[in-house]
């Protein structure tokens, strides 16, 4: 605005960013990176026995599922830049109740989803970089959620700004920046000497959630440390027992007074020699007169096989797997359900929580009327599809074509109709006339004349045309199959 030819503008406040995020960290937390609470190098390091068991099974069986690319179309037009296909209306409707997915304005907006088949994003999912395919690519990033509760991408793009590479970098060596007004500054990796910094924009953060930190996640391992170092120790002690050939637990006896310093010195040498794990199982030598009296078990006596069995369980539960999934003696059935419950309560959220940040991280950066989706990792139940296919077949609700498209298999040339039985008729219509005598009909007659009695019982759901092909005389009489 001009005053006297003169530009006035009105002052503007200095920027001291969001209050709320400028106070979740001490002010001096803001001056460089965040350090986090966890010891991650050590949780890496942690990557063996029932850790290494549940962390694989979780991280495998999440890189196991199908990412797909779909577009979002706000009309029925075709679109011409990237070959699609159409999505069954089961797949459709997956997406649409996924809460992650239905909120997306691409979905929100879209009349009809259907599914890209080749596109940037396809190939760079397939190529990840020069050294990593997709497989590789997610089960390392879900390895280091389930170690560490946090993984990172960095997003290499070309001079045009096109995402052209992806590196999983090791979490370990990550550290965030905080900002006071934008939460989030950037990104920090540090490994010895070497320092580098990432902008925002070039990091996927995938995480846990924590209920102690907004910037770093928690993994299953932060919650079972104690329950893995109890594991660790028994290894341990049995390692050492078996290398000793045995374990000495008992009492140090002498029938003559000891002096204070005879006493010291031969206690000093006990403790030398035995005390310690590392020492279990060493026979003594005994001065005269010193006996050693054992009140303890021998090793084929003391088995940490029931201490052993609460850790494994407590670990496989923390991983959110049950004892189901690793027992040898469970039936098929129980296998089942076990594998079903495993999918839908454990592998699903971490599926919708992936594909959320690649949604909101990297496919804005390609288009923004794309999304992500994982296929749903939840097997089907066969037995009750099976009955459910039957009962639609049987009250014509369906077409044969109907159901092979929800199972994904290629329609027949001969099921885009329903089936239903002759003996089916609507309400108040008129009985098939044989003549009025009862007899059937005979094989001069018209066979558009034949045909009416049939159409006329209700089974106008067919085609005139594909009646009269399925038409069969045999004997003189007028059957359908």
């Amino acid at each position: 605005m001009k005053i006297f030819g003169l530009e006035i503008t009105k002052a503007k406040k200095p920027s001291r960013g969001n209050k709320f995020i400028s106070n979740l960290l001490w002010p001096w937390q803001h001056k460089d990176t965040l350090v986090p609470e966890s010891n991650y190098a050590a949780f890496m390091n942690a990557y063996r026995g029932w850790v290494y068991v549940a962390a694989t099974k979780n991280a495998q069986s999440a890189a196991s599922v199908p990412l797909k690319l779909y577009v979002g179309k706000p009309t029925n037009t075709q679109i011409k830049s990237h070959p699609t296909k159409k999505i069954t209306r089961e797949k459709e409707a997956y997406i649409r109740d996924n809460p992650t997915l239905s909120n997306l304005s691409q979905v929100k907006k879209a009349v009809e989803i259907e599914e890209v088949l080749d596109h940037p994003i396809l190939d760079l999912m397939r190529n990840v970089n020069n050294f990593m395919n997709y497989f590789s690519l997610f089960e390392l990033t879900n390895l280091y959620e389930e170690l560490c509760g946090n993984s990172y991408w960095y997003i290499v793009e070309n001079k045009l700004g096109v995402p052209q590479e992806i590196w999983p970098m090791p979490p370990q060596s990550m550290q965030i920046i905080p900002d006071k007004a934008k939460f989030i500054k950037g990104y920090k990796f540090v490994r010895g000497w070497d320092k580098i910094e990432f902008s925002e924009e070039s990091v996927i953060h995938f995480k846990f959630p924590s209920p102690t930190s907004l910037y770093y996640g928690k993994g299953p391992l932060a919650a079972v440390v104690d329950s893995y170092n109890i594991s660790q120790n028994i290894n341990r002690y049995e390692n050492f027992v078996f290398g000793n050939m045995g374990r000495i637990e008992g009492a140090f006896e002498t029938d003559n007074e000891l002096s204070q310093w005879e006493f010291d010195r031969l206690k000093e040498e006990i403790n030398q020699t035995f005390r310690g794990i590392e020492n279990v199982g060493k026979s003594p030598l005994l001065e005269k007169g010193v006996k050693y009296r054992a009140h303890g078990l021998a090793p084929k006596d003391l088995s940490f096989m029931q201490g052993r069995k609460a850790v494994k369980e407590e670990i496989v539960n923390a991983y959110g797997q049950s004892l189901g999934l690793y027992d040898k003696d469970a039936t098929r059935a129980n296998a089942e359900v076990a594998s079903w419950t495993f999918m839908k309560d454990t592998i699903r959220p971490r599926l919708i929580r992936k594909e959320e940040k690649i949604n909101e991280k990297l496919t804005p950066k390609f288009d923004n009327k794309l999304f992500v989706a994982f296929d749903d990792p939840v097997p089907v139940d066969k037995e009750h599809r099976l009955k459910e296919k039957e009962l639609h077949l049987k009250s014509a609700y369906s077409t044969i074509n109907m159901e092979r498209f929800i199972d994904n298999k290629e329609g027949v040339e001969w099921g885009d109709v329903p089936i239903v039985n002759t003996n089916i008729a609507p309400l108040g219509s008129k009985p098939p006339d044989n003549g009025g005598n009862g007899d059937e009909p005979t094989d001069g007659g018209n066979e558009d004349e034949d045909m009416s009695p049939f159409l006329k019982m209700g089974i106008g759901a067919f085609s005139e045309n594909l009646a009269k092909a399925m038409m069969i005389k045999v004997r003189g009489k007028q059957q359908i199959p």
